[in-house]
């Protein structure tokens, strides 16, 4: 059973402990980068942000199995326009992969979207990233339109749904 608390860049234990979670799952920074993790993404998913956002605009979960992080979830509120929530990372280390948890992250995502009046729920995957994008698909978000981005090693495909 995944229990959640929030991480914060201030706690440097959630920083350690999420770069830990990435260095468990590094292929997926070998697909969308083909780099390996580093600390520093650790640090930068917790700090930041879109412009015109505040830190009272994001939510970054850890998903906890006892007393160790297996995953996390990154939420900005009202971004790019005040009715969207948009999910910056849904995110499990490899042995808590194909479990069920990234369906149940995904009902977190929806619950607190619609709790801070969202809704729609937005996010971006790499289209390298072939097994995340089908997971999207199930999840029933759909394409609305691909961007090119220098650091990646695709292009973004932004995807959406209606919650």
């Amino acid at each position: 059973m995944l229990s959640l608390r929030q991480l914060s860049a201030s706690n440097p234990q959630d920083i350690d402990a999420l770069f830990l979670l990435f260095e468990q799952a590094s292929d997926y920074f070998r697909i969308i980068e083909d780099r390996p993790p580093k600390y520093n993404d650790a640090y930068l998913t917790l700090t930041e942000l879109p412009p015109l956002k505040g830190i009272e605009d994001r939510l970054c979960m850890g998903f906890y199995i006892d007393q160790q992080l297996v995953g996390c979830i990154d939420l900005i509120r009202g971004y790019p326009e005040t009715h969207i929530a948009y999910l910056g990372l849904l995110f499990f280390s490899k042995n808590h992969q194909r479990q069920g948890f990234g369906k149940e992250g995904v009902q977190h995502a929806i619950q607190i979207s619609k709790s801070w009046g969202c809704t729609v729920l937005r996010l971006a995957v790499i289209e390298t990233n072939q097994l995340a994008f089908s997971f999207w698909q199930r999840q029933g978000f759909q394409e609305i339109y691909r961007k090119f981005l220098s650091q990646y090693t695709g292009q973004a495909i932004v995807m959406e749904r209606h919650i």
